[in-house]
C-alpha cells in the first residue's frame, strides 16, 4: 500500500445480489424503517437529490436511495469500495476490486447476452441487472463501487441518477 491510498478492508460482510430484487438483507421496494431493522443500524442522515432521498449507514458502509415520488420506496444501494460489503453475483465479488480484475467477468455477461453499457466517464453498466461499477479512486488506482438499482431505472437516462 502506498503512502496515499487508504487501506481496503478484507475481511468484509458478504452480500448476494439477486438482480432488480434485493442485495444483502435489503430489497427494492423496503420503506426507511424496514431498511432499519434489516441493517439493525439507525440511518445516518437524510439528503434530498434530483428527487431522491439518500441515507448512508455508517455501520453497514453502504447508502441507500429511496424514490420520492414512491413513498420513500429503496431504489439503490451502493456499497463503499473501501469498507463496505463484499456485494458478489453469479460467484464473483464486486466490491473493492480493480477494474482490470473484472473485465473477464465484465466480457463473459456481455458474451452470455446482457447488454453491456458505459457511462459517460466509461463505467460499465448491465441495465438488465440493475448493476453499475462506478470506479472510486483511491491513491493511484481506481475500485469498483456497484451500485445496484431496482427496476424503475432501467428506461432511465443513467445521468439524471443522484450518484452518476
Amino acid at each position: 500500500m502506498m503512502w496515499f491510498e487508504k487501506p481496503v478492508i478484507q475481511e468484509r460482510e458478504n452480500w448476494k445480489l439477486d438482480p432488480l430484487v434485493s442485495v444483502g438483507p435489503l430489497f427494492f421496494g423496503m420503506n426507511t424503517d424496514e431498511v432499519a431493522d434489516a441493517l439493525q443500524a439507525a440511518a445516518d442522515n437524510f439528503t434530498t437529490e434530483r428527487g431522491f432521498v439518500r441515507t448512508d449507514f455508517p455501520k453497514a458502509r453502504i447508502s441507500v436511495y429511496y424514490a420520492e415520488r414512491d413513498g420513500l420506496k429503496v431504489t439503490a444501494v451502493s456499497a463503499s469500495p473501501l469498507c463496505g460489503p463484499q456485494i458478489s453475483f453469479k460467484g464473483a465479488g464486486l466490491t473493492g476490486r480493480l477494474p482490470s480484475d473484472l473485465d473477464p467477468w465484465i466480457d463473459a455477461w456481455a458474451d452470455g447476452g446482457h447488454k453491456l453499457l458505459f457511462t459517460p466517464e466509461g463505467e460499465p453498466s448491465f441495465r438488465d441487472l440493475g448493476l453499475l461499477l462506478r470506479l472510486q479512486p483511491n491513491g493511484d488506482r481506481c475500485l469498483t463501487r456497484p451500485i445496484l438499482l431496482s427496476s424503475e431505472w432501467l428506461d432511465q437516462d443513467w445521468s439524471y441518477l443522484p450518484f452518476v
